[in-house]
């Protein structure tokens, strides 16, 4: 509990005022000296029986969206449960700077998050005061709310994931090149729906053709993320491209399998839905030692094939992708601002790896563009 300017301002004019009254030897002026100097002597008092008779209270926080992502606006709805709020109170919430906090009303605020990662909202407070506002003080309300921030995401164009999948899925020498339709379809059996029907693959087969229900293959396709020491903007880019990717695939049907490094720990799991890889590289982390963990994990794998996102990748990272063991199938996106890694993607592209090149800036969807590097 505090006293205000205010109230300060009430007691330091009241020992003046007594002061001179004293001086002056005036009782008029020590009767108002004694009024003056009650007001916030009165006031504290009130406040202290009001803290005291206090009634628990509990605080519910909602958040709209449920999920929040970088540069996308969010809220936060503030509902005080159990006893109502008194008069002359208001309701404040701690929200770390990285959520960008905005104004929005009594009861809630708004959120434009910067930065992808965990987050803690709360305790929230109730600041109260005196109605003459000469005293104040704070008492939490509710509990913490833990928030996930996901990454950032750009829509990848069918063309260039198609040409991300072309060496996870070769076809025999001298078929034409396969789209991302073709990646998607089959043959028609007998017992299909009709209208799943493809008619453009059909038209260019010369055979009925039917969208799978589930993705080309049973195996699932390995996302490898491997993130440098750099905590910077390029990091954030890899990240990026790796989660629009892996949103990509996974709105195409693809059964996807993703493997990084997330708070200090290797993550090898399973992806059921975008939420569940945005939830992961929400977290991702530099790879540190655990780089070549990551990559010994895709290469004993049995997936189909691995697209692989290589931040700035150590000597160790690219001596243990250079290894090839398990990785003949695979795409990788070779993040390289300084042309420093031009070995590891010649490298790669000996090895039979589709391998594009980006500087970590500009549009992600360019930036996963198959460009062919001299030999």
């Amino acid at each position: 509990m505090s006293i205000t300017s205010r109230g300060w301002g009430l007691l330091i004019s009241g020992a003046l005022l007594a002061a001179a009254a004293a001086a002056m030897q005036s009782m008029i002026a020590a009767r108002l000296a004694a009024i003056v100097i009650a007001i916030p002597v009165v006031a504290l008092a009130w406040a202290l029986a009001s803290r005291a008779l206090a009634r628990p209270r509990g605080l519910t926080r909602t958040l709209h969206p449920a999920s929040w992502q970088v540069d996308a606006p969010g809220a936060v709805d503030l509902v005080p449960s159990g006893a109502a709020l008194p008069p002359w109170s208001s309701l404040r919430e701690r929200v770390p700077s990285s959520l960008r906090r905005r104004s929005r009303g009594p009861r809630g605020y708004g959120v434009l998050p910067q930065a992808r990662g965990r987050a803690q909202l709360g305790p929230a407070m109730l600041q109260r005061s005196d109605p003459l506002a000469i005293t104040s003080w704070r008492t939490p309300v509710g509990d913490v709310t833990d928030v996930v921030v996901w990454p950032r995401t750009e829509p990848v164009e069918g063309e260039v994931l198609a040409q991300a999948l072309e060496a996870t899925a070769p076809i025999p020498a001298g078929l034409p090149q396969r789209t991302l339709e073709d990646l998607t379809v089959r043959e028609y059996r007998r017992g299909d729906d009709i209208h799943r029907v493809h008619w453009r693959s059909t038209a260019r087969q010369g055979e009925l053709m039917v969208r799978h229900d589930e993705p080309t293959t049973t195996h699932a396709l390995d996302v490898l993320l491997v993130l440098s020491e750099h905590t910077d903007e390029i990091a954030e880019w890899a990240v990026t491209a790796a989660a629009s990717i892996t949103v990509a695939l996974l709105d195409d049907r693809f059964a996807v399998r993703l493997v990084t490094v997330a708070e200090g720990e290797l993550v090898e799991m399973p992806i059921r839905s975008a939420a569940d890889a945005l939830d992961v590289l929400a977290l991702a982390s530099p790879a540190g030692e655990l780089g070549v963990a990551a990559v010994r994990s895709v290469q004993r794998s049995t997936s189909a094939g691995v697209i692989a996102v290589l931040d700035r990748p150590a000597p160790g990272v690219g001596e243990a992708v250079l290894s090839g063991g398990g990785l003949e199938r695979s795409t990788a996106l070779v993040i390289d601002p300084d042309d420093t890694s031009a070995d590891i993607v010649v490298g790669l592209q000996r090895s039979g790896w589709q391998v594009a090149t980006s500087p970590g800036a500009g549009p992600v969807n360019e930036g996963w563009r198959i460009r062919e590097v001299a030999r």
